[in-house]
């Protein structure tokens, strides 16, 4: 029983749809924007048109992925008329993804004199996902417990 809660509760792909729905706005209007996406580059939430609207192409998408796994975070890249900033999506168990926060407006200029104002979201964004999961896990003890604790459950034991 503890291994369908410890399913339930500690994938990465749950997570990261979590944290889209706890953080994360579909509707995109013209200001700055966040889009999630996992291991496998697929976008979980976001405005998914409104970043391929932004990047050219996969390449681009790789190239920033690519630059936040050799650790250089957050990887910026001017195009477009925005600037997307990557970084890597994680908590203290576990590796989300990435998260993209697209500025359209930004220059690559712009983007350096606010560096440390979107460092601090993407540190907001980790701090909700370890929020999140640390819930996920009380909520997975608690599971836990009320089914050592039920009659029907032990009996079937």
């Amino acid at each position: 029983m503890d291994s369908i809660y410890q399913a339930l509760f500690s994938s990465s792909q749950i997570l990261i749809d979590q944290i889209g729905r706890a953080a994360v706005s579909e509707e995109v209007g013209f200001g700055p924007f966040w889009v999630l996406m996992d291991g496998l580059k697929t976008v979980r939430a976001g405005d998914k048109g409104k970043l391929y609207d932004v990047l050219e192409d996969m390449e681009q998408i790789s190239r920033l992925t690519a630059q936040v796994d050799d650790g250089f975070e957050p990887a910026i890249l001017g195009v477009n008329g925005a600037v997307v900033a990557a970084g890597q999506l994680c908590t203290e168990r576990s590796h989300c993804g990435y998260m993209f926060l697209v500025l359209p407006g930004y220059s690559l200029d712009t983007a350096e004199a606010n560096a440390d104002l979107i460092e601090l979201l993407m540190s907001q964004m980790n701090i909700i996902a370890s929020l999140i999961e640390k819930n996920n896990q009380l909520h997975q003890g608690q599971l836990t417990r009320m089914a050592q604790k039920s009659p029907v459950l032990t009996a079937t034991r």
